[in-house]
C-alpha cells in the first residue's frame, strides 16, 4: 500500500513538486497540501484537483500522513514548523526535508525528530521551479539507508530525472553538497550573462549566441540562455527570488571563510547580485545578473525578447 503524504510549504518549488506526486506518484490517498497563507494551498489544491485536499492546522495535516515532505522559504520556518510538529506524536514518521538549511542546523532537527521516535532525512534538490514543474530535478537524499530507500519511488520519473543518493551519510552531508553546488549554478550564470552582453555589444545577434550555447553546452547553460533571452529575469515574480540568492550565497561564504579556501570568481558574482538587489529590491530575480551586467556595459537593463519561453524566436 503507497504511504499517506502531506507536503508542507507553497512555494513555487512546493507547488510543483507537490503536482508532479500528486499526479505521477501512483497513491492511493490525496496529498495533503499546507502552507502558512492557507488560501495559496487551498488555491493550488483546486487546481490539481481531487488527488490533493488542502489543510489550514499543521498539526492536522501531518496527523495521517506516514511521510512529510516540506520545503519551506527558510531556514526560521523549518525550524518554527518543527518545533510545533514535535510537540505532538510523530512517532513511525518519516520527514523529507527540502528546504534551504545549514547542515549544522540539519543534523541537530535530524536528532531532535529521532529522538521523538521518528524518521529524518535531507533532500535538497537542483534546479528552478520551471524545471521542478517538468518533474526534471535532481534530488539529493541523505539519512539512513532505510530511510532513503523509503522515497526512492517517489523521485526519478516522478519528482526527479536524477538522484544523488547518500545513503548513509549524515543528512547535513546533501545541504553540505547543495551549497557547493551552487557555486557552479551562479558561475554558470554569469557566464551565459557576459557572453550575451559581450555579443550584443559586439555585433552578434543573441538568438545566433542562444543557437551555439544550446549546441555546444545543452543542459542548464542553455535554460539560463533561452530565460534570459526571454525576458524572464523581469518578470513580475521572480523564479528565483534576490533575496534567496543573497542568503545562499551568504552561506556559501561563511562555509568558505570558515575553512579558508578562497572563491574570487565567485564574490565577483555575489557582487553582481548585490547589484541586482540595490537596482530592484526584493523583486529583484537571480538572473538579473543579466541585467545589470547589459547596464554596466551601457545597455538598457530589460532586454527586448528574442526568444519566447519555449525557446523559439519570436520573429
Amino acid at each position: 500500500m503507497a504511504p499517506k503524504f502531506a507536503f508542507l510549504g507553497m512555494g513555487s518549488m512546493g507547488r510543483a513538486m507537490s503536482k508532479n506526486l500528486a499526479e505521477k506518484g501512483n497513491l492511493d490517498k490525496p496529498v495533503t497540501l499546507w502552507n502558512r497563507t492557507h488560501t495559496v494551498a487551498s488555491d493550488w489544491a483546486a487546481t490539481i484537483g481531487p488527488r490533493t485536499n488542502a489543510v489550514e492546522d499543521l498539526v492536522e495535516a501531518i496527523e495521517d500522513a506516514n511521510m512529510v515532505w516540506s520545503c519551506l522559504a527558510t531556514q526560521d520556518a523549518v525550524l518554527s514548523c518543527f518545533n510545533r510538529i514535535l510537540e505532538t506524536n510523530v512517532r513511525g514518521k518519516l520527514f523529507i526535508e527540502s528546504s534551504t538549511v545549514t547542515p549544522e542546523a540539519l543534523n541537530k532537527l535530524a536528532e531532535r525528530v529521532r529522538e521523538a521516535g521518528a524518521e529524518f532525512i535531507s533532500m535538497p534538490v537542483f534546479g528552478e521551479p520551471n524545471v521542478a514543474m517538468a518533474g526534471k530535478l535532481v534530488t539529493v537524499p541523505a539519512g539512513p539507508k532505510e530511510s532513503v530507500t523509503k522515497i526512492l519511488p517517489y523521485l526519478e520519473g516522478v519528482v526527479a530525472r536524477g538522484v544523488v543518493n547518500l545513503s548513509e551519510e549524515h543528512v547535513g552531508t546533501a545541504s553540505h553538497l547543495k551549497l557547493i553546488g551552487n557555486v557552479m549554478i551562479l558561475l554558470m550564470i554569469e557566464a551565459v550573462a557576459e557572453i550575451h552582453v559581450l555579443a550584443e555589444k559586439t555585433g552578434l545577434k543573441n538568438e545566433v549566441m542562444h543557437d551555439a550555447i544550446n549546441t555546444l553546452w545543452p543542459g542548464a547553460a542553455s535554460v539560463y540562455s533561452k530565460q534570459m533571452l526571454s525576458g524572464q529575469y523581469y518578470m513580475e515574480n521572480p523564479m528565483v527570488p534576490i533575496d534567496m540568492a543573497v542568503k545562499v550565497s551568504t552561506h556559501v561564504l561563511s562555509l568558505a571563510e570558515a575553512h579558508r579556501a578562497e572563491l574570487p570568481a565567485y564574490k565577483a558574482v555575489r557582487r553582481q547580485i548585490d547589484a541586482v538587489k540595490e537596482c530592484c529590491g526584493p523583486a529583484g530575480d537571480l538572473l538579473g545578473v543579466y541585467g545589470v551586467g547589459r547596464l554596466q556595459s551601457g545597455l538598457p537593463y530589460k532586454k527586448e525578447k528574442v526568444l519566447n519561453s519555449d525557446g523559439t524566436r519570436t520573429i
